[in-house]
Formats: structure tokens, C-alpha cells, sequence
């Protein structure tokens, strides 16, 4: 896991802002961790963050680093920038990534040409700093030999 420099152009790009409750999340990624809540009572992951656990409801939970792998479960190809700050990357993929873990996370797909992309595809995290607090979790393709070498199914 890799954590990106962020762009030098100048150009405004989103970025995250941490709160009390989500700032675990964000700051894993700049030390090249996914961090995501787990259940101090049942040991469900959860994702999105929450303040309670949506499997028994506890409010207990610890921030546990995940394995950053996962498969491609859908996707869609951006080739229209909805917003100015999108505009110098279009195409762009938005997925969802189904983790080894369970969860399901909404992010990017990089490193490859949109229509490389496919369902079921591994992945694994990458991420690109955005600011001094954040670095945003974004899914680059494995290759077949590193999929093969985990066992190839993510579950």
C-alpha cells in the first residue's frame, strides 16, 4: 500500500474533513492503512462509520486495519465531469469494492484504463493524499499472478 503525493498543479481538489468520529478512517491512509470500525462486542466491520453497531447496537467499537483487498462488485464510467474539480480526469471509474472483509466501500478504480475495468476484478488500496489530515482510499487491479498467489476468491 502506497500512499500518493498529492498534485503540485494547484488545481482545487476535494478533500475530506475529518471529524471526531471519522478522522481514524482518514488518517489510516496516511500511514497506507484501511482502517475501519469493528464491533468490541460482536466483531462485525463496520462500514459506513457509525456510532453504533447496525448488526447488536453496541456503541463499542475498536479501528482495525483492514487488508486492503477486494473485488470489483459494479462500477460506472465517468466521461462527463459533473463538477469543474473532476474536469482533468474524466474518464474516471467509480466502484464499488466488496473488501475481504465484507463491507462494501464506494471509491475510484486507478492505475488502468476505464474499459480494463470489470466485475469481479481483485483490487487492492492505494491511496492519494488530499490534505496534512486525509488521504482518500482508492482501489488499483491486481494482477492475475498476486491474485492467484492469495487464493484468487477475496472471501
Amino acid at each position: 500500500m502506497s500512499v500518493e503525493a498529492a498534485t503540485e498543479t494547484g488545481e482545487f481538489q476535494p478533500s475530506p474533513a475529518p471529524t471526531e468520529l471519522t478522522e481514524p478512517f482518514w488518517t489510516g491512509g496516511l500511514s497506507g492503512e484501511l482502517r475501519l470500525q469493528r464491533c468490541a462486542d460482536c466483531g462485525h466491520v463496520r462500514y459506513p462509520v457509525s456510532t453504533i453497531c447496525p448488526r447488536c447496537l453496541s456503541p463499542e467499537a475498536t479501528w482495525s486495519a483492514m487488508s486492503g483487498r477486494g473485488i470489483v462488485q459494479s462500477y460506472i464510467v465517468f466521461e462527463r465531469a459533473y463538477h469543474e474539480a473532476w474536469a482533468s480526469q474524466v474518464p474516471y471509474v467509480v466502484a464499488l469494492i466488496e473488501l475481504a472483509e465484507g463491507p462494501v466501500l464506494i471509491s475510484n478504480v486507478v492505475g488502468v484504463e476505464p474499459s480494463a475495468v470489470r466485475v469481479g476484478q481483485p483490487v487492492s488500496v492505494v491511496f492519494e493524499r488530499r490534505s496534512a489530515t486525509a488521504a482518500l482510499p482508492q482501489f488499483a487491479p491486481r494482477t492475475d499472478a498476486t491474485a492467484a498467489v492469495e487464493g484468487g476468491t477475496e472471501r
